[in-house]
């Protein structure tokens, strides 16, 4: 006792440079006195140790969690019993202290050993006994213990049995066993938690339990889903499996030189169907090239076979030709040596208890992970290279399923991720450099190869894998809304067997005592008294009231966030409340808890970002949306159309972002709104028989195009040139493209919608109205109810277009060819559109400035037949056959668009990311009635050169869109209309002098047009919003200052939109800056007394009239 006394003293000396708190003193104490059996002593380090730093380093793997500023423990116990175990857990309750469990020290974010607050960590290492017993095929292991003295045990006492785990020596089998645990023979027999059968764990109570005294529901949580969030596992009784004595490895190479294309394309539809005994892993890394000083992607094939080389070269080459695997590619080898040295990249001679060494040289890196359910094309794989080439200094690895692991139900264990599943992504990030700046450059570009990853991976949850922890996908800080910051994460590592790992986590350990940044949270006290719920928990998860869950959703405000600050009265929380129990009747099968975001998401950045396309309204003092809804269901929009009104919640509807003046995503009203965002209701469906096609309106014009021709060559569709352009605000808005003159706007092309109203009801055409289904084509959907689809009549197009590109400066003539030009597009063959662009170029033959006419046309037909007809109705342009460009109307797409269509792939238009560089912008609008004289287009050239920065875009009409009446839609822009005028003015630097000059000058060369524009009104195409024209801040005055910007848009259309919105949105729920305004009370008393004001004038009029008739 004296002894023990002693050690405590000279623990917790004043004299050594680290200072114990009096909380710290008697936490030791307890932890003494909690194990009078088997003496903590010789376990507890502490800073004052000599020994504490090698013992706190020498399971850090990650390079970036052993700095100078990490934060350290202020206490290390290394067990070496199942007492010291229990005095921790016990005692660190007891005392209120925060408790990390390490086993083998391979987490990737370091959450076993470093924390923001002060802990201590419970260190397994020295627990590590193996206890084999080939006799039952079983074998006990403790969660200290490495894989390779696992491996290495396992071998000593059989050359025919293994464990399926992973192929790294130096992880610890606790951890590794607790998050699921992968290896190269996964495809065989599983995960290693599928052949754990029982367990040692230590519980929040101190207890010592097995798989029958622990029960069925902890033992299924402890494998998969985190022990270190439920218990402290001590020990785990495996299943061994058989082995060959002989299996056979090989490692091939392959450069894009070399085909690798090819070759990974034919890889994705193999290896996962392959004979169950092979295992093909992938890594691709970049390397230079040998055939020139340019960068290749090296693809890296890995493999295990459970068996001879003759046979897995003969499988090879009935299966996977493409590889040409030789007999001199393979090495046959013991299971052992194979899986833990050859897989480690340990020389293979180097003598096999190397596997029981524990030092790993470390390095800093950043890893994420995905899962792939679907092949991805060979455009699609050549995008990946483009993007590795561009990052150069990341890994990626490919890891099949297929086999067993398709056998198994998802919900077996926690890890879900089985049957559908194709492979494992995982991305990784090495450097070596210290510093912020550094790491922070090395983890964006694991950053963004995962997101350019995102169109071929996983979604609704995307997958992640839980021992491939990745802090980008949230973090607990266990405020009041712990239970709904791990939903964010949780969900992406297990998939709907969170919820029953929230249960379990919620019974075992209700006070959450076992927690870290990643672990599974409880559910909140005042959840399960709001329930009813007493000592079963069961009825929490049933569907109605698992939606409870975000009642004490006050992280939006109780929790820091970097990006914003939002306070309670900001923020409504039961507004999410009222979300979940919306949706409570299509819950389980259409969560709305994956598509919410707020500020503390770590995803809210990118998912509000990812859709702007105007950098003007992405700065750090933009005002943020308190909460995204990136929709996945309709009921999600009904909760959001309901909730909002409920709550009082203005609501913004986006679908493509392209919104010019970020109406669809910011506000200018200075008021707090949310976003719903529909990218992800994107589904297409093409009916040809019929002519038609459904389109949701989250999709964009390059998916709604490239679905039309992926099944017929002759049919399109008359939109926008913009593929990245959302379907929803493009049709709602009127929606022009390049075939206008043949088929008139994209909404003269509409048969049908489905829309969610003001009162969350789902209408179509026929329950909506003629009236309404009349708005929503060209008024403004986001005026009226949330557009969900249109269905639309495709049109028919040539087999063959042509297009073409013709510039001309003033030297060259552009001032004669302009002047035809307005005679000669608005009244020529409806098949051919001719857009001219005018802008400010360095003249060739002169140090000044000139003007650019640049002519790009679209020709419904062949290039002799457009040359014939330049020639007879153009000819002073002077177009030749060589000027000319035929293809096919899906690639005239990508020509309009700026891209090289002899290089560029068609499935480029499934890219959502615009291939044109963001910039800061501003548009304008007009419309053209008259022909210019020569003399108003040299007064023109004059003001653009003096203003030198601005850009027109002339679109001409006629044709088709001089037969449709001005009211068969909300767009009135028909006859009598030579061509609409878009200003542009675009700018790359930052800074509000900046934008003011710029959007200054655009407004100036606006305004100098006004002498050859529309008059009474002025008009403007509601496509291209422009809030110059006037904002409506929804007052007593709504109506007024609606119709300012009304008449421009839609001129005498506009009463009748006024009325319907009226109708359909009486207290005007669907608003934004420039939406249609309701005639409110006062509004309508206002008019009326205008009424009587006029005829009272009137009558003064006659009765004058009458009495100087009569004095006369």
């Amino acid at each position: 006792m004296e002894l023990l006394t002693a050690t405590i003293l000279l623990l917790l000396s004043p004299s050594l440079p680290f200072s114990f708190s009096s909380a710290h003193k008697t936490f030791i104490h307890c932890l003494v006195n909690h194990s009078s059996s088997h003496p903590i002593t010789e376990s507890i380090f502490t800073p004052n140790n000599p020994s504490f730093s090698y013992v706190l380093q020498s399971n850090i793997r990650n390079l970036r969690f052993n700095t100078s500023t990490t934060r350290k423990p202020f206490l290390i116990i290394t067990a070496l019993h199942a007492s010291h175990v229990q005095a921790a857990v016990v005692c660190a309750q007891r005392h209120h202290m925060l408790m990390k469990i390490r086993s083998g020290g391979h987490d990737y974010e370091g959450v076993s050993y470093v924390a923001e607050s002060p802990f201590f960590i419970l260190d397994m290492f020295n627990l590590r006994s193996i206890d084999v017993h080939t006799e039952t095929e079983t074998a006990w292991v403790q969660s200290g213990a490495t894989l390779g003295e696992l491996y290495y045990t396992i071998g000593e006492k059989s050359k025919t049995h293994g464990f399926p785990a992973g192929v790294c020596p130096t992880v610890g089998v606790g951890g590794h066993l607790g998050g699921g645990g992968y290896g190269n023979m996964l495809r065989k027999f599983g995960l290693a938690v599928d052949h754990v059968i029982d367990a040692q764990v230590v519980d929040v109570q101190g207890r010592l339990l097995d798989r029958e005294s622990m029960g069925e529901d902890l033992f299924w949580a402890i494998r998969g889903g985190g022990g270190a969030s439920f218990c402290v596992v001590i020990a785990y009784k495996i299943k061994l499996v058989r082995v060959p004595e002989i299996v056979t490895v090989f490692h091939v190479k392959k450069t894009l030189e070399q085909n690798a294309t090819d070759i990974i394309y034919t890889w994705q539809h193999v290896a996962p169907n392959i004979d169950n005994n092979l295992f093909i892993r992938l890594i691709m890394d970049v390397v230079n090239s040998t055939q020139n000083v340019t960068k290749t992607v090296r693809a890296n094939f890995l493999s295990l076979f459970l068996g001879d080389s003759k046979s897995l070269v003969s499988l090879m080459n009935v299966n996977f030709p493409q590889l040409g695997l030789k007999q001199q590619d393979c090495i046959e080898t013991t299971w052992l040596q194979s899986t833990v040295i050859y897989w480690s990249d340990i020389n293979p001679s180097t003598p096999l208890e190397v596997l029981l060494h524990r030092d790993l040289p470390s390095d800093y890196f950043k890893m994420k992970s995905d899962y792939v359910n679907k092949p991805i094309s060979k455009v699609g794989l050549e995008g990946i290279w483009e993007k590795m080439i561009e990052l150069k200094d990341t890994k990626v690895y490919f890891s099949p399923y297929g086999g067993r692991m398709n056998e198994i139900p998802s919900n077996a264990t926690p890890f879900p991720y089985r049957g559908g599943t194709l492979w494992m992504v995982e991305y990784i990030a090495n450097w070596f450099e210290p510093g912020k700046d550094v790491a922070d450059y090395y983890m964006n570009l694991a950053r963004k190869l995962h997101k350019h990853m995102t169109p071929f991976v996983s979604m609704n949850p995307r997958g992640a894998y839980y021992n491939y922890k990745d802090f980008d996908l949230g973090i607990n800080h266990y405020g009041k809304s712990s239970y709904v910051e791990g939903m964010v994460y949780g969900y992406q590592y297990f998939n709907d067997n969170f919820n029953r790992l929230v249960q379990i986590k919620t019974m075992v350990d209700p006070a959450n005592f076992f927690r870290n940044e990643q672990s599974i949270p409880v559910v909140p006290y005042e959840m399960i008294l709001d329930n009813g719920v007493q000592n079963k928990m069961e009825p929490i998860f049933s569907p109605k009231p698992m939606l409870w869950f975000l009642s004490t959703l006050v992280l939006l405000s109780s929790l820091p966030c970097s990006s914003a600050t939002y306070s309670a009265a900001e923020f409504n929380t039961t507004f999410i409340h009222c979300l979940i129990n919306t949706t409570s009747d299509s819950s389980s099968s259409h969560p709305i808890t994956e598509s919410i975001f707020t500020p503390n998401n770590a995803s809210f950045s990118s998912v509000l970002q990812s859709y702007i396309r105007n950098l003007r309204f992405n700065t750090s003092t933009t005002k943020k949306p308190l909460l995204i809804i990136t929709a996945l269901h309709v009921s999600h929009v009904r909760a959001s159309i309901l909730c909002a009104q409920k709550h009082n919640m203005l609501m913004k509807i986006r679908s493509g972002g392209h919104d010019y003046e970020g109406v669809s995503y910011v506000t200018h009203n200075h008021v707090p709104f949310f976003i719903l965002d529909m990218f992800n209701l994107r589904s297409i469906e093409i009916d040809i028989e019929t002519e038609t096609a459904w389109v949701q309106v989250g999709a964009t014009l390059g998916e709604l195009y490239y679905n039309i021709v992926h099944k017929s060559k002759i049919h399109g569709f008359p939109a926008g040139v913009g593929p990245n352009v959302g379907v929803g605000g493009h049709l709602s808005g009127g929606g022009y493209g390049n075939m206008m003159r043949k088929y008139g706007l994209s909404v003269d092309n509409v048969l049908d919608a489905q829309i969610l109203d003001v009162q969350g009801r789902l209408l179509d055409r026929d329950s909506m109205g003629e009236d309404l289904f009349w708005a929503i084509r060209g008024g403004g959907g986001a005026s009226f109810g949330v557009v969900l689809s249109y269905k639309i009549k495709l049109v028919r197009v040539p087999e063959t277009v042509t297009v073409f590109q013709v510039p001309r400066t003033l030297e060259q003539n552009a001032t004669e060819l302009v002047y035809n030009w307005q005679y000669f597009a608005p009244n020529t063959d409806p098949n051919l559109f001719i857009r001219l662009i005018l802008e400010v170029a360095n003249g060739a033959e002169t140090l000044t400035k000139t003007i650019r006419a640049t002519f790009v046309a679209m020709f419904l037909g062949d290039s002799k037949s457009l040359v014939s007809l330049m020639n007879e109705t153009f000819p002073q342009m002077g177009l030749r056959q060589q000027d000319c460009i035929e293809t096919s109307w899906l690639k005239s797409v990508l020509f309009w668009d700026n891209m090289d269509i002899s290089t560029t792939p068609v499935e480029i238009l499934l890219e959502r990311t615009p291939q044109y560089t963001l910039k800061h912008l501003k548009r304008k609008s007009d419309y053209v009635r008259k022909p210019i004289s020569k003399a108003g287009w040299e007064g023109i050239w004059k003001k653009m050169i003096e203003l030198e920065n601005g850009a027109m875009y002339f679109n001409p009409y006629g044709g088709r869109m001089a037969e449709i009446p001005s009211n068969a839609t909300p767009i009135p822009h028909r006859a009598g209309n030579l061509w609409k005028i878009q200003y542009h003015a675009n700018w790359n630097q930052k800074g509000k002098e900046v934008e003011d000059q710029y959007i200054n000058m655009i407004r100036e060369l606006h305004r100098y047009m006004a002498a050859f524009v529309s008059k009474n009104p002025r008009q403007a195409y509601f496509n291209y919003k422009d809030l110059d024209l006037g904002i409506n801040y929804h007052g007593k005055n709504s109506y007024y200052q609606g119709r300012v910007y009304g008449y421009e848009y839609f001129k005498d259309n506009f009463n009748r939109l006024v009325q319907i919105k009226t109708k359909v949105d009486p207290n005007n729920f669907f608003r934004n800056e420039q939406s249609v305004p309701v005639i409110s009370y006062m509004g309508s008393v206002r008019m009326e007394s205008e009424k009587s004001l006029l005829y009272t004038l009137l009558f003064l009029l006659v009765l004058s009239l009458v009495f100087e008739k009569g004095r006369l």
